[in-house]
């Protein structure tokens, strides 16, 4: 028998055997076609894990894949996940399996539980004049289309809110000489746009929602048709940093538009490329998040109850878990199920 043919047969070996065991401690009739197709792939991927570290997972740890994330509560509380065979509880990983609730459900949460959503009221203008507005529209999946509307305190934070509607607008934000865009200069290069390569980022629970665009190298290659860049392609470097943005408001309620004290592009680390320097470029809160202050400015807010249904629907998403999906035993991520920016409307307020 060949390698490939006996990992085949492994496979649906592993895939009957969990299958049986699944429908063995489940109530007659709640067995579906559903479930042991991603029991099945569940085994095709710890057959390709115990091959790459001389692992063994025998049927009874599939208990870990029939609970949200009990099996892996219980042996972490009791310090013997590696002794049964919990790798995931080990690592801090929960992942569900076929109980963890479907991602288009409204009612899925993060942990991969049903939650109910909590709509915040929206925020009190405090005073300041909303001097312009932004729509922003999102498709969750294939069927959910959400909406957003933005307002913004252009009188109070004029250099911090002209800056961040160049970058959310269509036509973009320029940091480099007009030169390069009217002589070409022998490089390729673009305005760097939220409405065009923009995308919700990272979720953190019930917390803040986090925008921007990746990389500007792949949302321009997307605009041109083609897989990648050319090596002339010029990414837009940050802007000059702004100074003495004021402190209109703490970030002390839900539904806050905030960006970096320094300006769009200077939301990372500061190590990042010129690249992947937009990748933070604002943030949304849902709850009261205090740890923003020091470097994030309030410059705008949520503007109606749809908006706010929509901020407590994204905030709720479960999410890849870990930093960008990677790192387990965090809660916060990139969005489990796809969510796309379909567009952004600008308008400036009479």
């Amino acid at each position: 028998m060949t390698g490939k043919a006996f990992q085949l047969r492994l496979v649906a070996a592993i895939c009957l055997s969990v299958k049986l065991i699944a429908a063995w401690n489940l109530p007659s009739g709640q067995e579906s076609s559903t479930n042991a197709n991603r029991r099945c792939f569940l085994a095709q991927q710890l057959t390709c894990s115990s091959a790459a570290t001389g692992l063994l997972f025998f049927p009874g740890h599939a208990r870990a894949t029939r609970a949200i994330g009990q099996a892996e509560d219980d042996c972490r509380a009791a310090g013997n996940c590696l002794e049964i065979g919990e790798i995931d509880g080990a690592l801090g990983w929960k992942w569900g399996a076929e109980n963890r609730c479907d991602a288009t459900d409204p009612n899925c949460g993060a942990g991969g539980k049903e939650v109910i959503l909590s709509i915040e009221r929206v925020p009190d203008t405090m005073g300041y004049s909303i001097t312009n507005l932004a729509e922003m529209s999102f498709t969750i999946g294939r069927t959910e289309y959400l909406t957003m509307k933005l307002g913004f305190y252009g009188n109070d934070a004029p250099e911090a809110v002209n800056e961040f509607l160049q970058f959310l607008s269509s036509r973009g934000l320029r940091t480099t000489s007009d030169l390069v865009f009217e002589n070409g200069m022998g490089v390729e290069s673009t305005p760097v746009s939220m409405a065009r390569g923009g995308k919700l980022n990272v979720i953190v629970p019930n917390e803040r929602l986090d925008f921007g665009v990746p990389l500007q190298s792949a949302a321009y290659a997307r605009s041109k048709g083609m897989s990648k860049v050319t090596d002339d392609f010029l990414p837009q470097p940050r802007p000059k940093e702004l100074k003495d943005v004021p402190v209109l408001r703490m970030h002390e309620v839900a539904g806050l538009v905030s960006v970096p004290a320094k300006g769009v592009g200077y939301g990372g680390s500061g190590f990042e490329s010129d690249d992947e320097c937009f990748e933070s470029a604002f943030q949304i809160t849902a709850s009261a998040a205090p740890y923003m202050d020091k470097d994030r400015r309030v410059i705008g807010q949520l503007m109606d109850t749809e908006s706010m249904a929509t901020l407590a629907r994204l905030v709720s998403l479960p999410t890849m878990k870990g930093f960008k999906g990677v790192i387990p035993g965090q809660n916060s991520g990139p969005p489990l199920i796809k969510v796309a920016l379909t567009g952004v409307d600008i308008q400036k307020m009479s």
